[in-house]
């Protein structure tokens, strides 16, 4: 029997564009957009982007689409492979509000895929921008069904949910017809991975550019004929089922509101203040704040302790980190670096930074406390700090929603701060300055390889 859910995705898949988008909608993925491509600047630098863009590299491929920050063209499976990994390196790309239920991240699965298939196809903006919110507004409603039950199995979201996002982005830039699109869905389905146990290592960002890479292949195989299961996502062994440990079996009328209720706007995207794990924000909040009324040296403290939900000590999981990777999982090393340096930014996540003998002192002064009401509501990223002096003086302070959340966002001049902030690691300012008006004028670019040009050399040069 067909199902209803289904035949609705494959529907707004392939006939929604970008006039049949609200204004609104488009605004929040060019802040999206900004955002990502701001981090990937930055996060090409780092070693697991490096080590892909030099297997890529050597790989000598047809010269299809740019690989952000590496001089050179590849593949397009390459292109959004690096370029996905390089995204989601730093852990400071955007995700989902946790008012959705589940952790997820995603823009990175989604837009370096379409950015590769765009320049293949020589796509203007408009269907760049389009296609990237078709991504975000499928994968979104398939989070809705499966995502809260991901991690609680040991599976990584981003990767599993993001692979169906990269798919119906995908194949909306390529104008896939029905039949494509399933059988693109249906390939997809198996090529979708990712453990949670890979977190605090190179490995979870290689799960971004996995889902990026499989969405173009999947695409483009299904646009050639290549077949599979036209009902995949449904049924006892199907996608939905296997990912969520048995427990979901169909997709539950969730699209119900697709292409009427626009969930990039509501409940929206968050933004991310801080590089590193969502589950530790809150805390370096509350732990900022301290930091401006305590009266006295962090050497001072006695205890910390923290009031959370164990959800968030199970996704931020090292609770005595040993490298910068681990730090950014690492509640008490964030905590640690927002009380001695009052802010938290791309400089405290190397090694040598989270081995320092004062950060790892304050940060095995923390204890977790799990209170019933943060038991309730385990997806809340609600933390309360306290912390206890030598001279028996304490402190407290809750944070209910981090900074960048829907409901405490962060300003357009935030925004613009944290890309200048990334973007200056390897691009001189007129650099800067001319994305920054590409970027807010997207949708004024007849060919979006005029933006990737810049992004993958790293120059105005070839700009005509």
């Amino acid at each position: 029997m067909e199902c209803r859910a289904m035949e609705r995705i494959v529907k707004f898949i392939v006939e929604t564009d970008y006039g049949n988008i609200p204004e609104k909608a488009r605004q929040v993925a060019k802040n999206a957009i900004l955002d990502w491509v701001g981090v990937t600047i930055a996060g090409s630098r780092e070693p697991v982007a490096q080590i892909t863009t030099s297997y890529a590299k050597r790989l000598n491929v047809i010269d299809e689409a740019g690989v952000i920050g590496g001089a050179f063209r590849t593949s397009t499976e390459l292109a959004a492979w690096v370029n996905g990994a390089a995204g989601h390196a730093l852990d400071y790309d955007d995700t989902f509000p946790n008012s959705v239920g589940y952790n997820f991240h995603p823009t990175v699965p989604i837009l370096p895929a379409v950015l590769a298939l765009g320049e293949r196809c020589n796509s203007p903006a408009t269907d760049v921008i389009a296609a990237y919110i078709v991504g975000i507004e499928v994968e979104s409603r398939v989070g809705a069904t499966i995502g809260r039950y991901n991690s609680d199995i040991g599976w990584h979201s981003t990767p599993v949910v993001g692979t169906i996002g990269a798919i119906a982005a995908c194949a909306n830039i390529l104008k896939l017809n029905d039949w494509q699109v399933r059988m693109a869905l249906g390939i997809a389905s198996s090529m979708t991975s990712g453990l949670v146990r890979n977190f605090g290592t190179m490995t979870k960002p290689l799960h971004a550019g996995n889902a990026a890479k499989n969405g173009t292949i999947a695409t483009l195989l299904a646009q050639d004929g290549f077949t599979a299961n036209e009902s995949i996502m449904e049924g006892e062994i199907g996608f939905c089922s296997m990912f969520s440990g048995g427990k979901v079996k169909e997709l539950k009328d969730s699209d119900q509101d697709l292409g009427e209720r626009w969930h990039i706007v509501s409940p929206g995207m968050s933004f991310k203040a801080y590089p590193c794990c969502r589950s530790t924000h809150c805390s370096i909040d509350a732990s900022i704040h301290l930091r401006d009324v305590l009266s006295t040296d962090t050497e001072q403290i006695a205890k910390i302790i923290c009031k959370t939900s164990p959800l968030h000590t199970k996704l931020a999981r090292f609770h005595r980190p040993k490298s910068g990777s681990e730090g950014k999982f690492s509640i008490p090393y964030c905590i640690a670096a927002a009380l001695l340096r009052g802010k938290v930014s791309l400089e405290d996540f190397t090694d040598e930074k989270v081995a320092d003998s004062k950060a790892q002192a304050l940060l095995s002064k923390v204890e977790y406390l799990y209170p019933p009401e943060y038991k309730k509501s385990s997806w809340s990223l609600a933390q309360e700090i306290v912390v206890k002096l030598d001279s028996g003086a304490e402190y407290s302070h809750k944070v209910e929603v981090p900074k960048g959340d829907p409901e405490n966002p962060m300003t357009g001049e935030e925004l613009l701060a944290k890309f200048r902030d990334c973007a200056c690691l390897s691009l001189p300012q007129e650099v800067i300055e001319e994305l920054l008006e590409m970027i807010t004028n997207l949708e004024r670019l007849d060919n979006i390889t005029g933006l990737m040009d810049i992004l993958t050399y790293g120059t105005i040069r070839r700009i005509k």
